[in-house]
């Protein structure tokens, strides 16, 4: 007789398991242990033994208890993360697989793979395309160049559609290997495409001519509360002519001389020299390019809401600066417009005045020194000084950074604020700026003139010498008075 024969004899056995469970009329998950002998010493030690049985039955159950609140918390997690509360960081990177394979779903897969094509009606613009399957929730699509992201969108769940990223004007600064993933906590897919020079040698056939289309101008305005309460204003049609080829590009804008034809008072006037600037990589993917117009003017407009709005407070700045004897001139941050190009299949851009001479960076967006103009130069400081000032004014919730430009005439300025945003405006960096700005920053001249508190004095009144070391070596090891502008940092 085999094993599984002789068990199945000893269930069906008078007396046998089954027979017991169900004589008893007891619930199936019960389990019940037969009662062991006890020799002569263990009865004459019972009370040491029971005690010895409780405790181990404590542990038993302070583990189980444990488990229980490991197993509610993690439900809590999902239940949180299906209502659309934001999950942990950590797990929002790293998706719960096995969870989901417990679900029965499926991972994305990849239904055709990256392909490159010119966006119709306008050379230059390039268009790379895949497509993913098997979409069964809300995912995450990463678009990335040579292992940097680029552009990120949203998916909802069971939408197949085409997943695109749109290329402005393609140049040989473009080519790289570009990859899509898709991701959910189902899994995820992948594609990739390698942009060589073969396959941007079709655009070479564009000229470097201008080409003339016809916009719509608008201008950002403010009421009081600028920080709440702007809006675009009335559209201003007008003419202008661009050239083919950029001549500027940044980490994501690429940038255009135009002149303007006709209309555009009384900001442009005709003959005037312009800059237009676009965002390199859209991406989008739906079922129309809809998605791509909207997401390219997102940008656009937020583009304009930063620098407008750093402008807004250059303006307080100037007129708080300018009546101190002996400041002199104070920088003023140039103000972009928003454009509308209809026959264009990216429409929105930004215009601005083209500002002739040396383009100087006196501050990068992490509030580091990269050139001794930042420090030396009369602009520099003052561009430092600006810093401040917005810091202080602010309470460090708000810093205008990438601070560059020519002479006192500045642009492509940014703004970081804290998590929470500043008075419901959030810019377009990462707060770590601030804090960064804050350990770099030494004031020089023009803080003094303005009364700006030192971003240092604070941090060094609270490193005070410990109780070992004599007032006399402490005073030794204090920094030498001076003016902190010649401190390098």
């Amino acid at each position: 007789m085999g094993a599984a024969d002789r068990h199945h004899a000893q269930d069906q056995a008078p007396g046998g398991p089954r027979e017991r469970r169900g004589a008893a009329q007891r619930p199936p998950t019960c389990v019940f242990w037969p009662r062991r002998k006890t020799d002569p010493g263990e009865q004459a030690r019972g009370p040491s033994l029971r005690a010895a049985g409780h405790l181990a039955e404590g542990v038993k159950k302070k583990i189980l208890s444990g488990w229980r609140r490991v197993r509610l918390r993690l439900e809590e997690k999902e239940n949180d993360g299906r209502r659309g509360a934001a999950p942990h960081p950590a797990r929002a990177l790293v998706p719960d697989r096995k969870e989901a394979r417990r679900r029965g779903g499926k991972a994305p897969v990849l239904l055709k793979k990256i392909q490159a094509e010119l966006l119709p009606d306008h050379p230059g613009n390039l268009q790379l395309s895949c497509q993913f399957a098997e979409i069964h929730e809300d995912s995450t699509i990463r678009w990335t160049k040579d292992s940097e992201s680029i552009a990120q969108v949203q998916r909802r769940a069971g939408d197949n559609s085409t997943v695109s990223l749109a290329i402005v004007q393609a140049s040989p600064k473009d080519q790289g290997l570009y990859y899509c993933c898709l991701n959910n906590s189902f899994g995820k897919a992948t594609a990739e495409f390698n942009l060589t020079a073969q396959v941007l040698q079709e655009l070479s056939s564009c000229p470097d001519v201008k080409r003339c289309e016809e916009i719509e101008f608008s201008q950002l305005l403010f009421r009081e509360d600028f920080l709440r309460d702007s809006y675009f204003g009335a559209h201003v049609r007008g003419r202008i002519a661009t050239e083919a080829r950029h001549f500027g590009e940044g980490v994501h804008r690429k940038a255009f001389r135009s002149r303007v034809l006709h209309g555009l008072p009384p900001v442009f006037q005709p003959g005037h020299a312009c800059v237009l600037k676009v965002h390199n990589a859209v991406a989008y993917g739906t079922r129309s390019n809809d998605e791509l117009v909207q997401r390219n003017y997102k940008l656009a407009a937020q583009e304009c809401y930063v620098q407008n709005t750093a402008r807004h407070y250059a303006q307080i700045y100037a007129a708080e600066a300018q009546p101190l004897e002996g400041f002199g001139e104070v920088p003023e941050i140039i103000p972009i417009f928003l454009i509308h190009r209809p026959e264009n299949n990216i429409p929105y851009a930004t215009v601005e005045e083209e500002l002739i001479g040396e383009f100087v960076k006196y501050s990068m967006r992490d509030g580091k020194e990269i050139n001794f103009l930042r420090r030396d130069s009369e602009a520099g400081q003052k561009c430092c000084t600006f810093q401040h000032w917005v810091y202080q004014k602010t309470g460090g919730c708000l810093l205008v950074t990438d601070m560059q430009g020519v002479g006192m005439k500045l642009t492509d300025v940014g703004i970081a604020t804290l998590a929470k945003g500043y008075k419901g405006f959030k810019g377009n960096c990462s707060m770590s700026f601030i804090d960064q700005f804050k350990a770099l920053h030494q004031c020089n001249k023009y803080c003094k003139m303005l009364g700006l508190k030192s971003l240092q004095s604070h941090s060094q009144k609270q490193k005070k010498p410990s109780c070992g070391v004599g007032k006399a070596e402490a005073a030794s090891r204090k920094p030498a008075l001076g003016n902190p502008s010649e401190k390098k940092p």
